[in-house]
């Protein structure tokens, strides 16, 4: 008697837990051969090193108007001497493998990127050439999903190096994986109401673009530990109405995975299951939506804002509750929570929310900043771990 065959999401559950542990490097991407159409895919990066035209095309596309990102002559005021780039900066050196580089896939099975933890050792300076080191995945989790039914969560930890060996930063990141029949079954009224533009009065729109012009950068006057107190409101940042224009500008500036129309029709001809894929017909929403990435930004504005020159993220985590649609408004809000001396760092913890314009709230998490004292002195960096380990 024939083997019944597996459901969409068990196949993956199989296919991937054969991968799980699997270590690739920056090199191991960049050597792949014409299987992976060329070098178009095989090189999971949109950039290998800081560059002045690499981080103002950033924070463009983010629009971020912090000067120390894009003012060279500032930043050589600052301690730092030159030109540093945001953190999420290594976004654009590589942010989360392709669903390409993880392995096999299944027609039927769709995913977004969901959620992350990510670390800073070193601040990153115009000249720094990456490579990086990824386990993908390093772990798959079997959940029940309210939207799906059933999801698989595969998660992945890297490791960024500067000039061959410095180890700058590293995440932990996480995706979402369902089957797309199970979920237009579950979400058919949800997909009804999300595919109406939100409508916003001439006020709403002057109380949006009023709330943008008073983002704070706190620059070159130090925030010093000893002045934030617990329950410290940060001066939100503000996006949207969200438009293809600012999606536009943020694929344009951080997204990795950019192809135009001709070379995306090579890639559907190399890999048979991606246009399959786009073919097979289940409608989940009209309207175009925001990364999880780019979602994520936006709180590295408010935290980069409120922080100043001198002050120095560490910790950064970020879980993606809802889509962000066209036409949709986001306020970053954040809050201290607490404050403390860990190993000679003076530390903040700060709690973040994205709220949308219906008050819903997109995004969850938070951060910890490491400021001057007037007491303990300036910035300590933390130290480094050793997370990924070496290769077999």
């Amino acid at each position: 008697m024939p083997a019944k065959k597996l459901a969409p999401l068990d196949q993956m559950v199989e296919a991937w837990g054969k991968l799980k542990g699997r270590i690739l490097t920056s090199e191991d991407f960049r050597s792949r051969g014409p299987g992976w159409v060329g070098n178009i895919l095989s090189d999971n990066s949109l950039n290998r090193e800081a560059t002045e035209d690499g981080i103002r095309i950033f924070v463009n596309g983010e629009g971020d108007l912090n000067p120390l990102y894009r003012d060279a002559e500032y930043a050589k005021t600052t301690k730092y001497k030159c030109l540093i780039a945001p953190p999420n900066y290594l976004y654009t050196i590589t942010y989360a493998q392709s669903p390409l580089d993880h392995g096999p896939m299944i027609p039927e099975i769709a995913g977004y990127y969901s959620g992350c933890e990510r670390e800073w050792f070193k601040p990153i300076c115009v000249g720094d050439k990456f490579t990086y080191r990824v386990m993908c995945p390093s772990d798959n989790k079997e959940m029940h999903s309210a939207w799906a039914g059933r999801k698989l969560l595969s998660y992945e930890q890297c490791d960024y190096y500067r000039q061959g060996g410095d180890l700058v930063a590293g995440y932990m990141a996480y995706d979402q994986w369902a089957d797309v029949n199970e979920v237009a079954k579950r979400n058919i009224q949800a997909n009804t109401e999300i595919e109406e533009i939100p409508v916003y009065t001439k006020k709403q729109i002057e109380d949006i673009y009023n709330a943008q012009d008073a983002e704070e950068i706190r620059g070159a006057k130090p925030r010093y530990f000893e002045d934030v107190k617990v329950g410290d409101e940060l001066q939100p940042v503000v996006r949207g109405p969200l438009s293809a224009t600012e999606m536009t500008a943020w694929h344009a500036g951080g997204h990795a995975h950019n192809l135009s129309d001709r070379l995306n029709r090579i890639m559907w001809k190399k890999i048979p299951w991606a246009e399959t894929k786009m073919e097979y017909g289940v409608k989940v929403v009209k309207r175009s939506f925001a990364v999880g990435q780019q979602l994520e930004a936006w709180r590295f504005i408010l935290l980069t804002n409120w922080m100043g020159d001198d002050g120095f993220l560490w910790k950064f985590d970020a879980q993606i509750r809802r889509f962000v649609m066209e036409g949709d408004t986001t306020w970053v809000k954040g809050k201290v929570t607490k404050k403390y001396i860990d190993d000679g760092k003076c530390c903040v913890d700060i709690e973040i929310q994205n709220l949308m314009q219906t008050g819903a709230n997109s995004v969850t998490g938070g951060a910890t900043v490491i400021l001057p004292s007037r007491e303990h002195g300036p910035v300590v960096y933390p130290r480094p771990y050793n997370r990924v380990p070496p290769e077999k």
